[in-house]
């Protein structure tokens, strides 16, 4: 079979979104989302009686409470080891054989899960679910970013979020529809097992798709990575423009050499600083209150008076209009640039957070507070589902970009442990004032990101390590500012895009 099956240009690129991409992240979506359905189930329950909150009462149900949010946060804690391990072997094997240790493991880890019948197994399958997951949310978006083009790096990768969307999503649905026409345990081990397919759909595709460039210079396989960026601009091997990709690519190297010691020490790369952008910004993704409303979606419509059927039906369509609406960035990321898209989703999150606390304890208000949990929906949506991803990837240089990558998924699996552990009894203490917090959290994220997050857009990943060396700690806005979308790499990198949608529309018109 010919080299990348025989793929070049837009179709490769294409390609590695459709047959590894996807699926991988459905699989994450997937796996964030079942586990609460299940745990609704009284076959689930039945099982692990331990588990069981609803049929209990007293100090029972307090215990019983306490071992659920253990179970469930092992998942977290699982993505948490998962994502960090890449530090010590993410380099060693590049990016598409990280990303196949990660499908492995997550066959296994459903294997163990979906098979228990004890609650000791079924708390391991969870760990190792999460460890799979967390490889591969620390693998995947840098394999994109440093494969993609510049003019197109934001649309090439954002797209993560709606498939992480589609993944929390599709469970709702499956649970409404299907769930009802099983019997017993089979109720919750099917919805477990499903994403399965995913990972093994995605597996041998890995071994057809391209290796991140700058990681195969890092290795010295300039050859192969000259056949890959060809591939990608579909240039041939020869062309001057993909010697000059090459030749900028190596300059950089040869600026960040050192030991990963260095990566505490302060340097020009000011590694540092960089690792703890990105830590804030896939960190914001949960001090925003998105799991909270995702995880608890049943007790949040029970609250505004919403049970029952109906309460499913818009808890469905509640984590559908996240997959709907994260289609508007695609479109934007590369237009209006990162920086406002940050901005645009924490301001709206903003104002529904604090309309919600101030109308979810007023029945005649719940329309009102039914909007904007919506409204709440895009807003994430547009700022913070697959934006950080991108984000984070793009921020670090080439031989920190997996330590930074792992770290900063670490700061949103921490998150996400921490909010899932607080908001049953903040909002059980709280009530509807419960949600006034997130209000805070994302009122602040409003001045860190104008003042501390660079732009990113329209530069090459070179052009953005040029960004921090050349400034202060706290110059970094300013220095993005000067160097615009015409610095020299910035330029070179545009053109050849230009150059490449020219030759993909004389091949659609062949």
């Amino acid at each position: 079979m010919a080299k990348y099956l025989g793929l070049r240009g837009l179709r490769l690129k294409t390609a590695m979104v459709v047959l590894v991409v996807l699926p991988s992240f459905m699989l994450f979506g997937w796996n964030n989302g079942s586990t609460g359905h299940a745990t609704d189930l009284e076959s689930f329950v039945k099982q692990f009686p331990r588990l069981d909150t609803v049929n209990t009462k007293g100090s029972t149900k307090s215990y019983n409470a306490l071992i659920l949010g253990v179970v469930t946060a092992c998942y977290d804690l699982g993505a948490v080891v998962g994502a960090l391990s890449c530090i010590l072997y993410g380099n060693k094997l590049g990016r598409l054989r990280s990303v196949l240790l990660g499908l492995v493991l997550s066959v296994v880890a459903l294997a163990i899960e979906t098979s228990a019948f004890q609650l000791s197994q079924f708390i391991i399958g969870r760990l190792l679910v999460g460890a799979s997951i967390g490889i591969i949310s620390a693998s995947i978006p840098i394999w994109q970013t440093e494969c993609a083009t510049t003019r197109h790096r934001g649309m090439f990768v954002i797209m993560e979020g709606i498939f992480i969307s589609a993944g929390i999503a599709l469970p709702s649905w499956i649970y409404l529809g299907t769930i009802p026409g099983l019997n017993g345990s089979a109720q919750w081990r099917v919805t477990m097992v499903l994403p399965v397919a995913f990972a093994i759909f995605a597996m041998p595709w890995l071994f057809f798709m391209p290796e991140s460039p700058r990681w195969l210079a890092h290795k010295g396989r300039l050859d192969e990575a000259r056949e890959v960026v060809a591939a990608i601009m579909d240039r041939p091997l020869n062309d001057p423009r993909v010697t000059a990709e090459i030749n900028h690519i190596q300059q950089q190297l040869e600026l960040t050499t050192g030991s990963f010691r260095s990566f505490f020490k302060h340097s020009p790369e000011r590694p540092l600083q960089r690792a703890f952008i990105a830590l804030l910004a896939q960190s914001f993704t949960q001090w925003n209150g998105c799991s909270a409303m995702i995880f608890y979606t049943g007790d949040v419509f029970a609250q505004l008076g919403f049970s029952g059927t109906r309460g499913e039906l818009l808890g469905a369509g509640f984590t559908t209009t996240f997959t709907v609406a994260a289609f508007v960035p695609l479109f934007l990321v590369d237009r209006v640039g990162r920086r406002v898209l940050f901005m645009i989703g924490a301001s709206g999150m903003c104002i529904s957070m604090a309309v919600l606390a101030g109308t979810g304890g007023h029945s005649n208000l719940a329309p009102v507070a039914l909007t904007f949990m919506f409204i709440y929906a895009c807003s994430y949506a547009i700022g913070y589902l697959g934006l950080p991803f991108l984000y984070a990837s793009e921020i670090a240089p080439l031989r920190f970009r997996v330590p930074i990558a792992a770290i900063s998924v670490t700061g949103q699996w921490l998150g996400q442990f921490v909010v899932g552990q607080i908001t049953p009894p903040g909002t059980a203490n709280l009530g509807s004032h419960y949600w006034i917090i997130y209000a805070v959290f994302n009122a602040s994220f409003l001045p860190i990101i104008y003042f501390f997050f660079p732009e990113t857009n329209g530069k090459s990943l070179e052009d953005i390590d040029e960004i921090f060396e050349s400034s202060t700690a706290f110059g970094v806005v300013r220095s993005a500012r000067a160097i615009g979308k015409s610095g020299e790499s910035g330029i070179q990198n545009m053109a050849l895009d230009k150059d490449y949608v020219s030759t993909e529309v004389e091949h659609v018109k062949a």
